[in-house]
């Protein structure tokens, strides 16, 4: 029985980043070499063709995906083929001729990484001095140079920033350049070796909220500003199942299973392929076909893990929300 086709696959081109952010330790890691060429990627993204469905996403992530020296070219590929192409992005090296790169890949839409409208808290949390600075002149330059992009922005939610996150939506309204901002709630830092409790121990407790009813308050103003306009993209419900995690992330915050492996393909720097990144690959680009792939039974393996995992990971609490499978 062929499973249904996926709609989106995220690419992660490479682990290096700039900055040094408090809710990421992937810049602690080494560099990781791949074999993996501009010709191979060009030739998964190709054989993407019939396979993706829907809104057709190439999402091209990282680390800092602009630190790869080809990733504009294959953006363009990917634009070319007629995929709908995003990248997230720290913003740091988004200056003019950055920007008039991106216009030129024919980039579909950006998500810039902003925590606050206070440059001092912004900083603190990606762990580098003028980060905020360089987000703003970012957004200066892409809306000079890139007039068709679509720029929105994400926000982590955390111990440090969530008293700031409603003034931040009012900020987003009144730049009616950008699309409007995601919020997700803090999770286990990327790359860290902290086990699943990992909020209680002393080197990442500034990052969760001591007064989880102020989050609760905050989380509530958001729903608010929502309902009234405001360009915030979460789902009300996905901001009140924030509520209940914050309440007590060991327990199971959705009520639904994780469907992500049922259309999401996710693929390394070394090009291995997985519906989960925590879960172990089931195929390589250089290896195997993405058609006969996701319909293998590696595939339908790894699918009914997901489908009964429990785990409050990043992805099922921030990523993947669909507020239908809620109800």
């Amino acid at each position: 029985m062929l499973t249904r086709r996926p709609s989106s696959c995220s690419i992660v081109l490479l682990t290096q980043c700039i900055l040094k952010c408090r809710m990421c330790e992937m810049w602690k890691s080494p560099a990781q070499a791949s074999s993996i060429t501009t010709e191979d990627w060009k030739s998964f993204i190709d054989s993407l063709e019939g396979v993706l469905d829907g809104s057709k996403e190439i999402v091209f992530s990282g680390g800092e995906p602009l630190l790869k020296k080809d990733i504009l070219e294959l953006v363009r590929f990917g634009t070319d083929k007629g995929f709908k192409t995003l990248m997230p992005s720290n913003g740091y090296l988004i200056d003019e001729e950055m920007a008039k790169r991106i216009a030129d890949s024919g980039l579909k839409e950006m998500f810039i990484s902003l925590d606050s409208i206070n440059p001092d808290t912004h900083d603190f949390l990606r762990g580098t001095k003028g980060s905020y600075d360089r987000v703003m002149k970012a957004f200066d330059n892409l809306q000079r140079f890139c007039p068709d992009l679509r720029v929105g922005i994400i926000t982590v939610i955390s111990g440090v920033n969530y008293k700031e996150i409603g003034e931040l939506s009012v900020w987003i309204k009144n730049n009616s350049f950008l699309s409007g901002v995601y919020f997700q709630a803090i999770a286990k830092p990327f790359f860290s070796q902290a086990g699943d409790d990992w909020y209680l121990n002393p080197a990442y407790q500034l990052l969760w909220p001591e007064k989880i009813q102020e989050v609760h308050s905050a989380l509530d103003a958001l729903i608010r500003l929502r309902n009234q306009g405001y360009p915030i993209h979460n789902f009300p419900l996905q901001l009140e199942i924030f509520k209940t995690y914050f309440n007590d992330p060991s327990k199971r915050a959705r009520k639904a299973p994780c469907y992500a492996g049922d259309y999401v393909i996710n693929v390394n720097p070394q090009g291995d392929i997985s519906l989960c990144c925590f879960m172990k690959p089931i195929g390589n680009i250089k290896n195997d076909n993405i058609k006969e792939l996701w319909n293998s039974a590696a595939a339908r393996e790894s699918r009914d893990a997901m489908h009964c995992c429990q785990l409050n990971c990043n992805n099922m609490v921030n990523c993947f929300f669909k507020e239908e499978e809620e109800k």
